[in-house]
């Protein structure tokens, strides 16, 4: 019996002296997370919502915003309502001037609760007056069809078609391992061929993007007729596209261009410092696609992927060419580590609130405290925040704002002290 009462008494020390942080049994509200963007389309027909409402979407709660860091009052503008229930604001018919960096603040009896800053900005594309372009190529030769990109935000998926003249809603795409589309929106013919002559049909690029509910034209040409070669063939390989050194942030889709005309075709081989990418097509990087390896993809940067790449094309006709080109890779704030979006704890303990953040070049990390500047009770170190013997008054929002010149995160807590 003395061995049993010494084990059960042993078994309490460790459980009344080791007192977790855990997650609350009486939950407070706590915010929804929202986007860093939201576009609108200044028009008379859109509407726009920036969210800000509680996960349990609780009653006893006061809403605010700040628009550019000042008070808004969104009552007092015609076109803008408060969604009923919630601090959720619409835009009917938004307007350029409603752009800005928007925050909701959201008074609760622990605290003042705030969303991340939302960027509202408008989507817009000014179209240009396009007139069809005829051209008369030379058979066997490198070839090039252009389409500028207009001013936009954000910056519109490029799409070439063709279109027959007599029906224009009747399209086809067309790209192939001998036309290729390079992201300054041109399209290269590594050779014309008679194939691509025609009078039934135009070549049309299309802007796709969320300024416009459909494609928008942005250039026509037409094909009139092929001049014959009269030049030696000597099977030379022309760079026609090649991409330079390149900065790519980490989780972007990063794409490298060697794009060389001539007849025969060229066929590419790819390298990264110095050694050959044998790649499958479902690979992560992989030249597999129907450019027939003028293009490298890297369906998402990698920090290791940093370093040189070179492109090495022939045609077993014409000499060798090689291009180089280097890619620095960089990365915008990222959290490794973030608290529960509520910790409670008994008062006089200590409270851990981590917020570990990656990012090149590292990011600066600032907290807020109920949406202010935080004191100096708390102390953030190694990644966590940390505020020794807490008190009741310990109790509100602790907000972890990291940012590079690559971009930013936000990430909320809510410490409850009982």
């Amino acid at each position: 019996m003395a061995v049993m009462n010494s084990i059960v008494l042993a078994a309490c020390i460790v459980l009344c002296t080791a007192q977790p942080i855990e997650k609350s049994e009486a939950k407070l509200p706590v915010l929804k997370a929202q986007p860093a963007e939201v576009l609108f389309k200044a028009d008379n027909y859109s509407t726009v919502l920036l969210e800000c409402t509680t996960e349990g979407k609780e009653k006893d709660v006061k809403y605010s915003w700040l628009k550019n860091g000042k008070p808004f009052d969104w009552e007092k503008a015609g076109h803008i309502a408060q969604r009923p229930g919630e601090g959720s604001i619409m835009f009917f018919n938004p307007k350029p001037e409603d752009e800005g960096k928007y925050q909701c603040l959201v008074e609760t009896p622990a605290g003042t609760a705030s969303t991340r800053q939302i960027q509202l900005k408008r989507a817009f594309i000014n179209a240009p007056q396009v007139k069809t372009q005829e051209h008369t190529p030379v058979e066997g030769k490198p070839f090039k069809l252009e389409c500028p990109i207009p001013e936009s935000y954000p910056k519109p998926k490029i799409v070439w078609k063709t279109q027959l003249r007599s029906d224009p809603s009747i399209v086809e795409e067309f790209l192939s391992r001998r036309i290729t589309l390079s992201p300054d929106g041109t399209i290269w013919f590594s050779n014309v061929t008679e194939s691509d002559v025609s009078p039934s049909f135009k070549y049309v690029c299309f802007a796709q993007t969320p300024a416009s509910g459909q494609d928008v034209v942005l250039a026509e040409h037409f094909l009139k007729s092929l001049v014959q070669d009269k030049g030696p063939k000597d099977g030379e390989l022309t760079p026609q596209y090649v991409s330079n050194d390149m900065v790519a942030k980490t989780g972007d889709v990063t794409m490298f261009y060697c794009i060389y005309g001539g007849t025969p075709l060229g066929f590419v081989t790819w390298y990264k410092d110095g050694k050959e990418i044998n790649a499958k097509p479902g690979d992560r990087v992989t030249d597999h696609n129907r450019t027939s390896g003028k293009r490298l993809l890297i369906k998402e940067t990698l920090l290791e992927d940093q370093g040189e790449y070179k492109c090495v094309v022939g045609n077993e006709v014409g000499k060798k060419q090689t291009h180089t080109m280097k890619l620095a890779v960089v990365s915008a704030p990222k959290l490794s580590k973030s608290a529960e979006k509520q910790i409670d704890v008994k008062e006089g303990q200590d409270v851990s609130i981590p917020c570990q953040v990656t990012g090149l070049p590292e990011p600066k990390v600032s907290w807020t405290y109920n949406a202010k500047s935080l004191g100096e009770r708390a102390i953030y170190k190694d990644g966590v925040l940390t505020i020794k013997n807490a008190k009741k008054g310990d109790t509100g929002y602790y907000g972890c704002k990291a940012e590079n010149e690559h971009g930013d995160l936000y990430a909320e807590t809510l410490v409850h002290v009982a």
